[in-house]
């Protein structure tokens, strides 16, 4: 079902939204950045002007105080402080509640807003604004401030009621720049069955009388400037006599001025003779030329926008299309007809790529939630009366868009953990020797065939100590046992586990860390933490790059079939065996012992020990496991089903999967494999 318009502008709203509070954080470190400025100036004014044409009065009013105090830092006559910067924050959220419930935000608080935003502007409440800051925040007058006389033309899109698009809302706020003269203009249709009603056949030329600039003319049509034609000439810098604006409305109004420099030159004409003036220079890049250039590349024609349940209905086909593909091919591959293996082996080739951009069309990057984090800090921060900031890397991380979606909320569990737990107040940073600002980073990369994501800070640490006593408290720990560091730690993610001494609006309740541990590996990812005394502590997160697709690599121990993720394979081996294998033991890979896990064993695989085996080298980072299995079936394409909540808390298998034939395979769990595998003695030896 497509979206309609409301449900478009309010999408694009939101994406600029998010674009002011990125712009106002960084605008907090380089407050002299004046095309930021100007940028966030633009999304405000486009917010207003879409609000008040799709029908929200109340947001297009607000946004427009945004706007005006906005101006004035445009115009350098107010500068970037951290008051201001807070305040636009809080309108910026409010503007959120409105977009979302139009009618149902109390008008007290926007009133409550407003008063700030124009006091911050030097301005009293229901004062007309300082001069130079009109009622649609223009820049200050011409210097003479004397009224300009400008000629203005503009014809909207044919089609742009079907874009949503009001052209009488352009007037309307032309008309609050000043005095505006408008002339319709229409074109001829004969017969009258051959109009469209939902076409627009006019056009107006404007004569202007106001001391705004040429941008500030052009900023009332910035976001249809590319689609709707838009021509503005300067034709004086001094006051017009009504004589003069009775003539140049008489000759706006004549018949035959299609042409729209001929007209413009006719006017300078007119002024020549009238004010003994010379013509005013048309603006640079103004004029017919610049109206109809055609966009550039990557202009917003290059994207469309598509309903996500659209795009997670595709992949679910896509998914049964790989199903039915491999049925198929294993079903031909028991014939002995050539033409037939080649057809699937095409239709194999064609339903990868298929997969492949499918999937692709889903994967963003992860930077685009930097923003809401880097305030989180900001505001976290201020309101336990630390300072600290959040410095995101490797945005440009592309990830399934579920699972960002479905990571948000543990990423910021674990970053409030960081600024309440981590980030110690500035006395102590400073008497720690420590900058008196903290920071919190976020790392994002690919690592083989998952994502990794470390949150890092430079606070205190873990104390350990205390996590001792607290375990011992809850009866995880019993008094005088003994504990490593990692199983320490480990506790942190138990339910209702909390080091804090005092219940706060932040933490104290134990409902964070284990709450993160399970989201993840839900996702079938894994989360583990580091800590370094008084240097801080870092939690690290690994991800499937998505939930739906993978390439595996299928083998068979006994008469059970599992499935490897391909980008944690590294190599095959064989090896012969005398006996059955520890469930832990070694292999020679590369002229250096590895541990090697018998998966048989592990699992429990009924059936005689085969005296040969085939032994998977998977990968994770830099640790390297052998899984011994007894047969390799081949590389396909594996379909993730998620595991029934009965069997979520099974080791060592992220999901399943179903064969070509119809029956299940499991899907492992590699990291989790070889992490085991390093934390187990070696119980064997057996060389390849």
């Amino acid at each position: 079902m497509a979206l309609d318009h409301t449900q478009m502008f309010r999408e694009e709203a939101l994406e600029l939204l998010a674009e002011v509070e990125q712009l106002l954080l960084e605008l907090e470190v380089d407050p002299d950045d004046g095309e930021k400025v100007a940028r966030l100036f633009r999304a405000m004014h486009t917010v207003k002007g879409s609000g008040a044409m799709f029908g929200f009065d109340d947001l297009a009013a607000f946004t427009h105080e945004v706007e005006t105090l906005w101006d004035l830092v445009r115009a350098g006559q107010l500068a970037i402080g951290k008051e201001l910067l807070d305040a636009t924050l809080q309108s910026r959220d409010h503007m959120l509640d409105l977009l979302a419930a139009p009618g149902d935000i109390p008008a007290d608080v926007s009133s409550r807003l407003i008063g700030q935003l124009r006091a911050l502007a030097g301005r009293e409440e229901g004062a007309a604004p300082p001069a130079g800051a009109t009622a649609a925040a223009s820049p200050p007058a011409a210097p003479t401030g004397a009224p300009a006389a400008w000629w203005l033309r503009y014809r909207p899109a044919s089609d742009c009621f079907l874009h949503g698009v009001d052209p009488m809302m352009f007037l309307s706020e032309l008309a609050e720049l000043g005095q505006m003269h408008p002339i319709l203009h229409w074109e001829a249709v004969l017969p009258l069955a051959d109009l469209d009603p939902e076409a627009v056949s006019v056009w107006w030329d404007v004569l202007a009388v106001t001391p705004a600039e040429a941008g500030v003319l052009r900023d009332v049509f910035v976001f249809v400037e590319d689609e709707h034609e838009v021509l503005l000439t300067a034709l004086a810098e001094e006051p017009l006599r009504q004589a003069d604006i009775d003539d140049f409305k008489t000759r706006l109004a004549a018949s035959g001025w299609e042409d729209g420099p001929a007209l413009a030159g006719e006017l300078a004409r007119r002024v020549a003779v009238f004010l003994a003036a010379r013509q005013a220079a048309p603006e640079a890049g103004e004029g017919p030329a610049a109206a109809s250039r055609p966009r550039e590349a990557g202009d917003g024609a290059a994207s469309i926008r598509v309903e996500s349940a659209r795009l997670d209905s595709m992949v679910d086909l896509v998914g049964e299309l790989v199903i039915i593909q491999s049925r198929l091919s294993q079903t031909i591959g028991k014939g002995d007809s050539f033409q037939l293996r080649a057809i699937a082996e095409e239709l194999q080739r064609l339903s990868n790529q298929l997969r492949d951009e499918v999937l692709g069309l889903r994967m963003v990057p992860i930077g685009g939630i930097f923003g809401t984090f880097r305030r989180l800090v900001r505001d976290l921060a201020d309101s336990l009366g630390k300072s600290a900031v959040f410095i995101g890397e490797g945005g440009d991380t592309e990830l399934d868009k579920n699972v960002i979606d479905r990571l948000k909320d543990p990423l910021v569990h674990i970053l409030r953990n960081s600024v309440d737990h981590g980030i110690e107040a500035t006395e102590k940073r400073l008497a720690a020797g420590k900058p008196a600002q903290g920071t919190v980073r976020l790392c994002a990369e690919h690592v083989g065939g998952e994502v990794r994501i470390g949150i890092s800070d430079d606070g205190n640490g873990v104390d350990l100590e205390r996590v001792r006593q607290k375990a011992q408290a809850q009866g995880l720990l019993a008094a005088g046992e003994e504990a490593d560091e990692r199983r320490l730690l480990d506790f942190l993610f138990s339910p209702g586990f909390s080091t804090a001494r005092a219940v706060s609006s932040v933490s104290g309740r134990g409902v964070g860390m284990d709450v993160v541990k399970r989201n993840i590996e839900a996702m079938s990812g894994g989360v583990i933490l580091e800590s370094r005394p008084g240097q801080g502590s870092t939690i690290t997160v690994r991800l499937p790059l998505t939930l739906a697709i993978i390439d595996g690599l299928q083998v068979r121990v006994g008469r059970e079939d599992y499935t490897i993720p391909l980008a944690a394979t590294r190599a095959c081996l064989e090896r012969f065996l005398d006996g059955s294998p520890p469930p832990v033991g070694t292999i020679v890979w590369r002229d250096r012992m590895v541990p090697c896990l018998s998966l048989r064993r592990l699992f429990g695989v009924a059936g005689a020990q085969p005296g040969y085996e085939r032994v998977v080298m998977v990968a994770v980072g830099d640790m390297e496991v052998g899984l011994a299995v007894d047969v390799v079936v081949g590389q396909r394409q594996a379909v993730i089903k998620r595991l029934n909540d009965v069997y979520r808390d099974v080791d060592f298998v992220s999901g399943t999967t179903v064969n070509g034939d119809g029956t299940i395979s499991l899907i492992l769990d590699v990291a989790k494999l070889v992490q085991f595998a390093g934390a187990s003695p070696a119980g064997g030896r057996a060389e390849a």
